[in-house]
């Protein structure tokens, strides 16, 4: 608190805070909760000279310098809390109000080499939440300064191994500060901005060799409002995208392939989705609707019903029927609402629409409660096109498993459900 204010309820607040509760269109005390009769905001002068007071009586600042020097201290000699207090400091200091955003950016400048791995230490884990959005949050002062590693123009002298070393640090810090949470949309706009400054062939070049680093930096690209349309479908028509992100997503079970996935069939639509199917995505986008976090696993179920919408794609799910009913069957009721929809309609797509495919109609049929599980989804809060869908879907099932000689009855004592 530096300038105290009070409300005419007679609680004190910083000036500035107060000021933007107000601003937002609050009309009560944030403390109290009682109306305010007026806005005036009265300095309180008392309580602002014993802050200085106070103030007067603490040491002064340490420089972003000497808390960098700090930090590299403590990481060598292996003291996690020393570290994590200097983290914290040098978060504290790229406060809006402080203005010291580009002291802290030119001190972690002067030695990226050693201050970018001591932060990515604290924003990978080990560390408390707070202090990994705080390591995150310095890292994004920098980051920008981290896009000319990528071409190999920042990278200054070594030999093969330390370049790709800094290629690594670099891609690491970048995938950091887009992907996590509490960090300034400006700082992310800025990265962005700072990547299509690049040449953007080579830029996409390393991060598509990079893993799921770079799968998530490219879906940054490809999501963010500041890049223009040009750069998003440059990067969606590159014949080597799907390829490599399938393979990533193979190795390394990659939320963030999907998602890039995702983004780029959202830029280029049709011809995105036959080069998907063509790079032979649909066995690894099984995989991870089985088997991925919840919220890969519905993007991964929206990307099989984008492509059941085209003949490749049918073809291709159709080759790989059993391990796809299987997957989507498995996972239908384990999802959200929007993952259940998208499991219904890449299943509808396969095996109704247009004749459907036979082979698909009986890898459904063969799944595991596939009958139960459809009323589930007709019972639920979906929408009545879905609904239809899935009573489609039954009957087919109902029809494939009465040629196998199961039985036609469905015991409905406990889904009250009849879709007849």
């Amino acid at each position: 608190m530096r300038s105290p204010v009070s409300l005419p309820t007679g609680a004190t607040y910083d000036r500035a805070s107060i000021q933007r509760w107000l601003d937002s269109g609050h009309r009560t005390c944030p403390a109290t909760r009682l109306p305010l009769a007026s806005t005036d905001l009265v300095p309180n002068l008392l309580l602002r000279r014993l802050i200085h007071l106070h103030a007067a009586t603490l040491p002064p600042s340490p420089s972003p310098e000497e808390v960098l020097s700090q930090l590299a201290a403590a990481d060598a000699d292996g003291e996690p809390a020393a570290a994590e207090k200097a983290v914290r400091s040098l978060a504290a200091k790229i406060a809006p109000e402080k203005g010291k955003r580009a002291s802290v950016a030119s001190a972690v400048s002067a030695d990226l080499d050693s201050a970018v791995p001591a932060l990515l230490s604290f924003a990978k884990g080990g560390a408390g939440a707070d202090a990994r959005v705080d390591a995150v949050r310095v890292l994004s002062t920098v980051a920008p300064e981290l896009v000319s590693y990528l071409t190999g123009d920042g990278d200054g002298d070594g030999d093969g191994t330390e370049k790709r070393d800094r290629v690594n640090m670099a891609l690491e810090a970048l995938a950091a500060v887009l992907s996590a949470e509490g960090i300034a949309e400006e700082a992310r706009e800025a990265l962005v901005l700072a990547l299509l400054a690049e040449d953007l062939g080579r830029v996409v070049t390393t991060l598509l060799g990079a893993g799921a680093n770079g799968a998530a930096v490219l879906e940054a690209i490809l999501t963010s409002p500041v890049a223009d349309a040009d750069a998003k479908i440059a990067i969606a028509d590159r014949p080597e995208l799907f390829p490599d992100l399938v393979r990533i997503l193979r190795d390394a079970a990659s939320p963030a392939a999907i998602r890039c996935m995702a983004a780029a069939v959202q830029v280029r639509g049709r011809p995105a989705r036959a080069s998907m199917v063509r790079a032979g995505a649909i066995p690894a986008l099984a995989l991870a609707v089985a088997a991925a976090p919840t919220a890969a696993a519905e993007s991964a179920l929206r990307l099989l019903a984008e492509a059941a919408r085209c003949g490749d794609g049918k073809a291709a799910i159709a080759a790989d029927a059993a391990e796809v009913a299987a997957a989507v069957m498995g996972r239908m009721i384990r999802v959200g609402p929007a993952g259940r929809e998208a499991a219904v309609v890449a299943l509808w797509l396969s095996c109704c629409a247009g004749g459907g495919d036979r082979r698909m109609r009986e890898a459904v049929a063969s799944a595991p409660e596939a009958v139960g599980k459809l009323l589930v989804v007709m019972q639920g809060d979906c929408a009545p096109t879905t609904s239809r869908m899935a009573g489609e879907l039954l009957r087919a099932v109902r029809m494939e498993q009465e040629k196998k000689g199961v039985a036609a009855a469905y015991d409905s004592r406990t889904i009250h459900v009849m879709p007849y």
